[in-house]
């Protein structure tokens, strides 16, 4: 055998291609043995280096004669001499490496002995040392940083210096310049020593470190820092004060913008449950025990405007200002029974208030009341009344009671019809009847698209009128009454005779519904009529006058452009082969519905059971029993954002959600229906 040297390193093959390169062989000219895989200690904390004997071939020596050896290398054997012996057992032609362990001498090397190094030759074996990043290595009076061969006559040094490492910090502008963020780390006193080490032939001198975390820090370092990021204002000084106490890494805010404050918009403070709450918490409510219709004395508060809060604009770090969102206040629409004063809303007479929001526009009103005390039969006639109709008795058949209020009926209704604009509330059973509440809201919405072009056609007007008194030189006060008439007619003669037609289509329409509308429709129709259809035009006086009358159709507009919250309601106890819409909610409180079209434009729930006819709703269906164990055809229909429970669907029941159906064939318990994101329908 020739040279031989065992290495130490990181992996084994790294520690196979020092040897070589320390030897100066090849790979073929060598044999190599693991001595050590590399492994990691207890939780990763130390880890043992790979270990390797390389050892160079002269001549086959007498007891490997007979055995043809080929070359050895790591990709063969990655688990080191573990592999190499499992190889082995399944008869391969391969050296066994551990044959020569017993040969090889390992007395040269190199150790650390009263803080200074040692080495030792022995036959070709030569010492390699390596220095950690905490030991300089000197040889031969120059400074190594890789490791290195010592060869004989080699004069080799070690030397560790303490290290005392200043603490630092850094600071962080964070929230968009709001807030400056500290973030600290002590400093380090390292204290290094060299102990007294066994012989070694790869040696890594590494000293050991005793570290103490401290902290000099002064306020006025900090300070200065901000200063220089141009943070003025805003300093946390008990923050910055608590930085230089702390000896561990840490993270604090030092410095803090003025956050902007957030105003409050304008509101309505309600001091009667005009609504009941019906709309979110329909479920809870025993509405056979509920007070039917709130009533108020005239005089009385019925709500407080809260005006808006403005806000207050805030500064980041840097200066910079930080706007705040407007604030909105409510616009408030009066009817004629009502007075402000001051903040409060007071009625003028008594009666139900109603209140309809819209947004941010609400328009309060006291709608009368009419007590009936008897019957509604051929006796009595039929009931039309401007505000509330509160009835004793039942309604007979052939009978009409409408109302731009709430109708409150004590007894029964009998192939007889109900119109309501805000709510229906009857007592006794319904028997072939039909009740509506709030159709006029789809009048109105109708109407509402219509004004809203009307407006259109008003401004294009008005801007038409402005040019013919830039071309004349003329201002808008030199325009008399005449020629302010005469000049509308002409354009609308010349220029916007589809104006005409739309505005006629529109005050037509007003008329055939002016029963179920309020007065400021009809009050509107009677001035578009007479300024654009009469030959007599008093309406307009002068170009304030058209101002005026486009700000009035804009105000109505505004007011019913927005859809208006579900406070409407119908409930019945008991239905039977009756029409029953509501535009809000629908509440059956008693038996149920029998063979019966019911439609609601937000939400229906029937507590009882539901056979036979069709329930629609735009939103939520929630029903106790539907169909029957002779399986009656019972149609329920919702939106494609609406949901249906039952509690007990039989067979000939058929949910709709959206366009998407089930039709049950055997009974079922606790159904709910709704689709998923995708649009399947889910039924559970």
């Amino acid at each position: 055998m020739g040279k031989s040297i065992t290495v130490k390193a990181e992996t084994i093959e790294e520690a196979i291609q020092l040897a070589l390169s320390v030897t100066e062989l090849k790979m073929e000219e060598v044999l190599i043995e693991v001595l050590m895989n590399p492994r990691k200690g207890l939780f990763g904390l130390r880890k043992t280096m790979a270990e390797v004997n390389v050892t160079q071939i002269l001549g086959p020596s007498s007891n490997m004669e007979k055995t043809q050896y080929r070359n050895l290398s790591i990709e063969e054997y990655p688990n080191g001499l573990d592999s190499v012996e499992r190889v082995n057992q399944e008869g391969n032609d391969v050296l066994k490496l551990t044959d020569l362990s017993s040969t090889i001498s390992k007395a040269a090397g190199a150790r650390i002995i009263n803080k200074k190094i040692e080495t030792q030759f022995s036959g070709n074996k030569c010492p390699v040392v390596i220095s950690s990043g905490n030991v300089k290595l000197y040889m031969n009076g120059k400074q190594v940083e890789q490791q290195s061969i010592i060869s004989p006559g080699d004069i080799v040094e070690v030397a560790v210096n303490d290290e005392l490492i200043p603490p630092h910090f850094e600071i962080q502008l964070i929230e968009h310049d709001m807030l400056a963020m500290l973030i600290f780390t002590p400093g380090k006193k390292v204290k290094r020593t060299l102990h007294d080490t066994e012989l070694e032939q790869v040696f890594c001198i590494e000293a050991e470190e005793d570290i103490e975390y401290y902290n000099d820090l002064e306020p006025q370092a900090i300070v200065d820092r901000l200063k220089s990021l141009g943070i003025q204002k805003g300093l946390l000084f008990p923050a910055i004060k608590k930085v230089t106490e702390v000896i561990k890494p840490f993270e604090t805010i030092v410095a803090k913008g003025i956050s902007p404050i957030e105003g409050l918009d304008g509101d309505l403070e309600m001091h009667i449950d005009y609504r009941g709450e019906i709309s979110r918490k329909m479920e809870k409510i025993d509405f056979r025990e509920m007070t039917m219709i709130v009533s108020v004395k005239a005089g009385q508060v019925i709500a407080t405007h809260i005006p808006p809060v403005q806000g207050a604009s805030g500064s980041s770090l840097l200066g910079k200002m930080v706007p705040v969102k407007q604030v909105d206040d409510i616009v408030m629409r009066l009817g004629e029974n009502v007075v402000q004063v001051d903040l409060d809303i007071i009625a003028t007479v008594s009666g139900n208030p109603t209140v309809d929001w819209r947004n941010k526009v609400v328009k309060l009103d006291i709608s009368r009341e009419f007590h009936h005390r008897g019957e509604v039969d051929m006796e009595s006639g039929n009931i039309r009344f401007e505000g509330s109709v509160n009835v004793q008795g039942s309604i007979h058949p052939s009978m009409f009671v409408g109302a731009t209020g709430t109708v409150v009926i004590g007894g029964s209704v009998t192939k007889a019809a109900i119109h309501a604009m805000k709510s229906v509330f009857v007592n006794g059973n319904v028997f072939s009847s039909t009740i509506s509440v709030g159709k006029q809201e789809l009048i109105i919405s109708e109407l509402t698209c219509k004004l809203r072009e009307v407006v259109g056609f008003l401004e294009r007007i008005r801007a038409a009128i402005h040019q013919v008194l830039l071309i004349r030189d003329q201002t808008s006060n030199e325009l008399s009454q005449a020629e302010l008439n005469h000049l509308i007619r002409l354009l609308l003669e010349e220029k916007y005779m589809e104006f005409q037609d739309l505005n006629r289509h529109f005050i037509q329409k007003v008329k055939n519904h002016s029963l179920q509308l309020s007065s400021e429709w009809t009050e509107m129709a009677s001035k578009l009529y007479e300024v654009f259809i009469t030959s007599k035009n008093k309406q307009l006086k002068d170009m304030s006058g058209l101002e005026s009358l486009i700000l009035e159709v804009k105000n109505l507009v505004e007011l019913y452009g927005e859809k208006a919250e579900p406070q409407l309601l119908l409930s019945v106890p008991y239905a039977i082969n009756s029409v029953l819409y509501s535009n809000g909610n629908i509440v059956v409180t008693s038996k149920g519905l029998y063979h019966s079209s019911v439609t609601a434009g937000h939400d229906i729930s029937v507590h009882g059971v539901c056979r036979g006819g069709e329930i629609i709703a735009s939103n939520k269906i929630s029903l106790q029993n539907t169909g029957s164990v002779n399986v009656v055809k019972t149609v329920i229909r919702t939106g494609e954002q609406g949901n249906i429970t039952i509690g007990h669907a039989h067979a000939g029941t058929e949910v709709h959600v959206g366009s998407r159906s089930y039709i049950f064939t055997t009974s079922k318990m606790g159904v709910y229906a709704r689709l998923d994101d995708e649009g399947v329908l889910l039924i559970d």
